[in-house]
């Protein structure tokens, strides 16, 4: 079967990777796996806002239909990116656990609490989900207003808690970008079917937190 490098001359889908930790060999032989119909785009150096909107200028820039937004600590099924294509939803994610506290829950929230049990093999609906593993169409690029100059799709509010005027807890990039996104009525989706490995020098599985076995790809 085809992997990353036989398959990037396709310009379906521009994988961004937001470089965010040391890589190890499970996640350069999940990307080896990974079946990709275009071609990768990895980007580092720079702040997670600004590295995710540089991917998504890109992406619009060169006539991709679809970014996928892919972390350099997250092993996504093999064939996930054509499993979530197959839905053509405007964003959908698959499932990876939480590797910082509260540590192996999934990253993504329903009326501000953690998503801790879901249907397995489903199609579901939340608030805000992690870009890790973050599939979106690019309708969703045109149709979505700029934030702020300089900060059209993703933009760290974290640091905004307890400033004059902000009436709403900050959030990380992507939070604020499925914040944005369900402000202009685009739903933020799940499928449960496809679960990624959240990795580093451990890796979280459900409900728990693990050392990292970097030989092998299940």
């Amino acid at each position: 079967m085809a992997g990353a490098w036989e398959l990037m001359q396709d310009k379906q889908v521009l994988v961004g990777i937001l470089h965010v930790d040391t890589t190890c060999m499970a996640w350069s032989l999940g990307l080896r796996n990974l079946q990709i119909p275009g071609r990768i785009c990895p980007v580092a150096g720079m702040p997670y806002d600004m590295a995710r909107n540089t991917i998504c200028d890109i992406a619009l820039r060169e006539g991709y239909r679809y970014v996928f937004m892919m972390d350099s600590d997250v092993i996504p099924p093999n064939d996930a990116i054509l499993r979530l294509i197959r839905h053509n939803k405007p964003i959908i994610s698959g499932v990876y656990h939480r590797r910082s506290p509260p540590v192996g829950i999934p990253v993504m929230q329903k009326g501000g609490q953690w998503v801790t049990s879901y249907p397995a093999n489903a199609i579901i609906e939340v608030d805000v989900v992690g870009a890790g593993c973050l599939l979106i169409r690019r309708d969703v690029l045109e149709k979505l207003p700029p934030i702020r100059p300089g900060h059209r799709w993703f933009d760290w509010k974290v640091n905004y808690n307890g400033l004059p005027g902000q009436n709403r807890p900050g959030m990380s990039e992507d939070f604020e970008f499925c914040y944005q996104c369900r402000q202009n009525g685009i739903p933020i989706l799940v499928d449960t079917s496809v679960q990624a490995r959240h990795i580093g020098l451990g890796q979280a599985t459900y409900g728990r937190f693990e050392s990292c076995d970097t030989t092998t790809i299940t």
